[in-house]
């Protein structure tokens, strides 16, 4: 019918999009996941294109997920979300994040953050002996408040570091939550791991270490997993590393010269980042690891610089200089993307971008507070179905 006839343009038009190939060109071309959801959306054509895995990694690979800002707060206190500036195209997404954490810390101020990571948040309060918990999904009305099953076999201890921790992508292998609670006694480290999955909580796993001397009381901190691993960090020059696959600790030296002030981040495949801090050096190592999880020739120092000028400059009147400055790394990206540095003695936050040496202050504090990075959802979370469209439409 004549009505229906397609004009010269629209005919060239509906060639290219009907071409795979072109039409991938274009999409990696967005620049941002929330641009791909909503491309997705238009068709079932493109929805195919947009969501194929091979295409998501070339697309990751050329635009990464961005850091939207950070939680702050202290632990069974108040926290607040502190927006990063944003391009245009994703002004919107730090919006939503604001007004969600606006609402749910409000509702509750005697909450801890105990882990933030892809979009996502775990929240914790200590209630009448028992741990609560609750999994916000800022960017996802639909998961706004996740309140995970009780698992009647955590002992509810204090005096254990306890940590709830989220899978690197939110829900790999149906994994929804991980819980690891550590204790100290008599030169020996016990580790108590829970995985929650879609059948509930599993079967603890129970892994015991001798040490060489008692730890610290509480140890220093532990890691979110990392590649099915859990880093517990010590201030005597190693980090116990616990195999989630096989229940066994190992040690991990770290660099020489390293010492308690550092983190580490996953990178894309099985390798680890140690971002550390001296003075004022920020040195930024790499461990290879094969796929098995073995180190492969130690570790490298793959870049080191000094951040002092860049902080000065940048901090402005807020600087404060006293003997023995010390700049602690308080959050780490993945893939050693950012790193947060809080300048002891002034109260300043700094966020360093470490591929171009980028340093901006963030925040002024006044008491020390924990910092919690929030990133955009990746892999971007697709429609399951869409009603009417097809390739034709």
């Amino acid at each position: 019918m004549e009505g229906h006839t397609r004009t010269p343009a629209a005919a060239s038009v509906a060639a290219v999009l009907g071409d795979g190939d072109l039409l991938r060109e274009i999409l990696i071309r967005l620049g941002f996941p929330n641009y791909l959801v909503r491309a997705a959306i238009v068709c079932k054509w493109w929805l195919l294109h947009a969501s194929d895995p091979a295409f998501l990694g070339r697309f990751h690979d050329r635009n990464p997920p961005r850091l939207l800002g950070f939680c702050v707060g202290k632990p069974h206190q108040s926290y607040k979300f502190v927006p990063l500036p944003q391009p245009p195209e994703l002004a919107a997404l730090s919006r939503r994040v604001a007004s969600f954490c606006d609402d749910a810390f409000a509702r509750s101020r005697v909450q801890w953050i105990t882990h933030s990571r892809n979009g996502r948040l775990v929240t914790e309060i200590f209630v009448r002996g028992t741990f609560r918990y609750s999994l916000l999904a800022p960017l996802l009305a639909e998961e706004s408040a996740l309140i995970p099953p009780p698992n009647p076999l955590l002992y509810n201890n204090r005096s254990c570091l306890n940590r709830m921790f989220l899978p690197r992508d939110g829900s790999r292998d149906g994994i929804t939550l991980v819980n690891v609670k550590l204790a100290n006694a008599r030169r020996q480290v016990r580790a108590t791991v829970y995985v929650l999955g879609s059948g509930g909580w599993g079967v603890p796993i129970t892994v015991r270490k001798s040490v060489p001397q008692d730890l610290p009381p509480g140890l220093k901190d532990v890691l979110p997993p990392i590649h099915g691993k859990i880093f517990i960090v010590t201030t005597l020059g190693y980090t116990l590393v616990l195999d989630l696959k096989t229940a066994r600790f190992s040690t991990l030296e770290l660099p020489g010269g390293v010492g308690s002030n550092f983190m580490l981040s996953c990178v894309e495949d099985y390798d680890l980042h140690l971002v550390s801090m001296k003075g004022f050096q920020l040195s930024v190592w790499l461990y290879r690891m094969t796929r098995d999880g073995h180190g492969v020739g130690g570790w490298l120092l793959v870049d080191t610089f000094c951040v002092l000028e860049a902080c000065t400059r940048v901090a402005g009147d807020s600087w404060v200089r006293q003997n023995g400055d010390l700049v602690d790394v308080v959050a780490i990206g993945d893939n050693a993307e950012f790193v947060f540095l809080d300048h002891l003695a002034s109260g300043v936050v700094f966020i360093v971008h470490l591929r171009s040496k980028v340093v901006q202050k963030v925040y002024q504090r006044v008491h020390r507070i924990g910092f919690l990075p929030v990133m955009m959802i990746w892999p971007p979370i697709f429609p399951t179905r869409i009603v009417g469209h097809d390739q034709e439409d």
